[in-house]
């Protein structure tokens, strides 16, 4: 019976639908990707600009402060001295200072007076350096020469506040014990008489090197006031436009130079929580400098994208003109083209239903006349190839389970006898014969009428008998212990257990001394997925559970991830320099994936020295006699 038509849309407006889809969408987001890609090129090239600029003016003032840093050592190289009229040098020069400081060399009514003097002198030779440097200042504080305090400014000869200077240049925050040059943020001169000028400060503490090394007490400070036209100078060797705004900041947040004029000198550690990226600003940043000193720029997107957003204004209108043109465009072609497709459809319901025996007529020689026509070709194509690879697939699935049932015959057989044979050389016992007898019957059971399923129990009796000659072997250092409830109504492959007990003895209990145990559990559950019977119901399936445990030697990660891509991969076994191993196991778990699919197998977990479980998981199948009632053994 014809399938029902649809009463959704119809192929006319699906198929202008699909054109718009196809034509007009690829279009809008490649247009708005390419805008937006170019909107962020921009972007990032406009910050990897900005960040090279910041680099370069954060370099800049590190060199500028080396200046600085060389000139705040100039207590240890100050080496000239006025006494009695003229100049004398001191060749111990990194002691000049303390020793005018500390008054030797002079009279005692002049002492006072001459060391004024001498260090008036000082702080113009470090205010000399730079034309920048407005001040020097040099405060002393030793228990030997108690507090005293030197002031030096090139526009002012009256120091007015002290008590204004201490707090302006951080004074008690100053670490005596710090070797270092120490940054003071921007603050005003107002300690001056005179125009209060701003400017940052560079300090450095002079230290008696006449001590042990570790030794050196403290003897005082040294502040040079710079103006802050020499940053503004740094600034300028950088082509910069009005669009942005520049901060120098240190690491607490402290201000030292403001484009904008009105934040240098503050701290601006909360502002800068709100200094981030967003759609209105853009933030950069450089890195630190040797002192601590970063350039932080803030870039007004409004104004620095206005040349680049009206070029993407000017892409949508052309956008939106395309667009309307292809809209129509593709309710007219689409008018055209579905007519006879629709005709098609109308004859093609059969092949949902799986029926290939359609044909569709051929009245034409366009495309539309081609497509029924390969159409016609494909589906008896289709048909052939359907049986050909069903039938195929099975005889391969037979040859397969074929070929990898052969290959555990001899593997079985041949430690078996090598097993009667040990036993014979070294016992020279008459229980030879007993082992023959059960070794017979498992060749019986091997080479026997060839069934793939037999009965749990038929499984567990032969292991039985492996696990016997085995005891003749090493003197029944073996036990095994069996737990299958209903075992003689389960049906497994045949040949599933004896390989992995083997293996449980060889890798697991043999390296032990040969003494151990050997557990075999059996259980049935219901499986966590449905799977659809013929008819397409779906209803759940019961899975059996086999479990092989043994108490030997057990496995490290590296083992068990190796037997893991051995079941996983197309080898035969794992290969060492002698011989190949772990044959038995890999092909019982490619026998169970060939008869019941991959979410079946083997499992293996182990723990050093606890001992190793091997899982073995397939559907449940039920006893179910051959045409003449028996089993797989004949009887």
């Amino acid at each position: 019976m014809a399938k029902r038509r649809s009463k959704g849309l119809s192929l006319y407006y699906k198929f202008t639908l699909a054109i718009i889809v196809i034509g007009l969408v690829p279009v809008v987001i490649l247009s708005t990707f390419l805008a937006n890609r170019m909107i962020e090129d921009y972007r990032k090239a406009l910050r990897s600009n900005y960040e090279q600029a910041a680099d370069y003016v954060a370099g800049s003032l590190e060199t500028m402060l080396d200046t600085y840093n060389t000139a705040s050592k100039m207590p240890y190289n100050y080496s000239y001295s006025i006494r009695e009229g003229y100049v004398v040098k001191d060749y111990l020069y990194y002691d000049n200072l303390r020793q005018i400081l500390s008054g030797e060399g002079y009279e005692a009514e002049e002492k006072q007076k001459r060391r004024a003097a001498d260090m008036v002198d000082f702080l113009k030779y470090v205010e000399s350096v730079d034309s920048y440097i407005s001040s020097v200042h040099f405060i002393v504080n030793n228990e030997t020469l108690g507090r005293m305090d030197f002031h030096y400014s090139t526009y002012s000869t009256f120091f007015k506040d002290e008590a204004l200077f201490e707090k302006e240049v951080r004074v008690k925050e100053i670490a005596e014990s710090s070797n270092r040059m120490m940054l003071i943020p921007t603050h005003p001169t107002g300690y001056f008489s005179g125009p209060s000028a701003p400017v940052f400060t560079v300090a450095r503490n002079y230290f008696d090197l006449r001590g042990e090394v570790g030794n050196t007490p403290y003897v005082g400070t040294l502040f040079i006031d710079v103006n802050m036209s020499r940053m503004e100078q740094v600034f300028r060797t950088v082509n910069f436009s009005d669009k942005e705004i520049f901060y120098v900041l240190d690491e607490n947040g402290d201000c030292y130079y403001s484009s904008s004029g009105d934040a240098a000198g503050r701290n601006l550690e909360e502002k800068l929580e709100e200094i981030r990226d967003t759609d209105q600003q853009l933030v950069l940043t450089s890195k630190k400098n040797e002192y601590g000193l970063y350039v932080l720029a803030v870039l007004d997107t409004a104004v620095a994208f206005g040349g680049i957003r009206s070029v993407q204004r000017m892409m949508y209108f052309f956008l939106a003109a395309a667009c309307m043109a292809l809209l129509c465009g593709s309710l007219f072609f689409s008018r055209r083209l579905t007519r006879p497709i629709r005709n098609m459809m109308d004859q093609m319901s059969q092949v949902e239903n799986g029926n290939f025996d359609i044909q569709l007529p051929v009245d034409s020689r366009d495309e539309i006349g081609i497509l029924s026509q390969r159409f016609n070709e494909m589906s008896a194509a289709l048909k052939t190839y359907i049986n050909q690879s069903y039938v195929a697939a099975i005889k391969q699935t037979e040859a397969e389970l074929t070929a990898l049932k052969s290959q555990i015959y001899p593997h079985f057989l041949y430690n078996t006898l090598e097993i009667i044979r040990m036993t014979a050389l070294e016992n020279n016992d008459m229980r030879v014969s007993e082992m023959i007898e059960a070794l017979s019957q498992q060749i019986h059971y091997l080479i026997g009428p060839v069934q793939d399923m037999v009965s749990l129990e038929k499984e567990l009796d032969i292991v039985r008998k492996y696990i016997y000659l085995l005891n003749c072997r090493i003197d029944g250092k073996v036990q095994l212990m069996t737990e299958a409830p209903g075992a003689g109504r389960l049906f497994v492959p045949k040949l599933i257990l004896q390989p992995i007990v083997e293996n449980a003895y060889v890798h697991g209990i043999k390296p032990k001394k040969g003494v151990g145990s050997i557990m075999v559990e059996a259980a049935v559950y219901d499986g966590e997925k449905d799977i659809p019977d013929r008819k397409g119901n779906r209803e759940k399936t019961e899975i059996l559970e086999i479990t092989v445990m043994d108490n030997g030697v057990g496995m490290d990660q590296e083992s068990i991830y190796q037997i893991q891509e051995l079941l996983e991969g197309n080898e035969p076994g794992i290969k060492n320099e002698y011989n190949w191993q772990s044959i038995g196991m890999k092909n019982v778990h490619d026998r169970i994936r060939l008869l019941y699919g991959e979410d079946y197998g083997i499992q293996v977990t182990s723990t050093v020295g606890v001992g190793t479980m091997v899982r073995i998981l397939m559907p449940v199948r039920k006893r179910e006699e051959g045409k003449d009632g028996k089993d797989d053994t004949g009887r």
